[in-house]
């Protein structure tokens, strides 16, 4: 079950992208001013527009949505709501509200996402027009929480080695080097990398 609503500061910190719910339970993604001033929604679709992501320029917005089907797809929008294209498809077929919103790379180049269109939750990478998407992972367990390092050279994520185990984990950009991080905790979640 998604979120009731989710908000994600934009780069230049002066708006938020707002994702809320409605009465049908579905979401649509909006925009307003730290201020509370000037909301305005981007997304008006009967299905459901979530985990709305900024990129690093504060141009675009990428999210899921299962407007095209069953699946939850990867779009990305203008800031103002105009040119929603969808990048990749088949991204699951759940509603699951752990998933990372697809995530821009420090350079804006890329974006990693994840999705179980193999069978499992892994994380994927593709360009930022949608081209070259490429597996990264191949864990049985779910694959989430993913955040890039400062310098785009590696991914942060939390996976699942044992039941009720969740632990910390980077990747190489390129799926190379994979690492588990902890070990000694049951519940490492939510990776944060330092600015340098």
């Amino acid at each position: 079950m998604a979120p009731s609503h989710l908000s994600l500061w934009s780069p230049s910190g002066d708006q938020l992208a707002v994702m809320s719910g409605h009465d049908d339970g579905e979401f649509d993604i909006y925009v307003v001013n730290t201020d509370g001033s000037g909301l305005t929604r981007l997304t008006d679709d009967p299905h459901t527009d979530w985990l709305p992501a900024w990129s690093p320029d504060g141009q675009h917005i990428a999210f899921y949505s299962s407007r095209d089907g069953d699946f939850d797809d990867v779009y990305v929008m203008n800031a103002d709501g105009s040119g929603q294209t969808r990048l990749a498809g088949s991204v699951t077929q759940d509603n699951m509200w752990f998933l990372s919103p697809p995530t821009w790379s420090p350079d804006g180049r890329q974006i990693v996402f994840v999705s179980d269109r193999d069978g499992e939750f892994d994380i994927y990478v593709m360009n930022a027009d949608g081209s070259n998407q490429t597996r990264l992972t191949h864990n049985p367990a779910i694959d989430e929480h993913l955040t890039w390092s400062p310098d785009g050279r590696q991914i942060s994520f939390t996976s699942r080695p044992e039941e009720n185990i969740f632990a910390i984990y980077v990747i190489n950009a390129d799926g190379s080097g994979l690492t588990r991080l902890t070990y000694d905790i049951d519940k490492a979640l939510f990776p944060v990398w330092s600015p340098q």
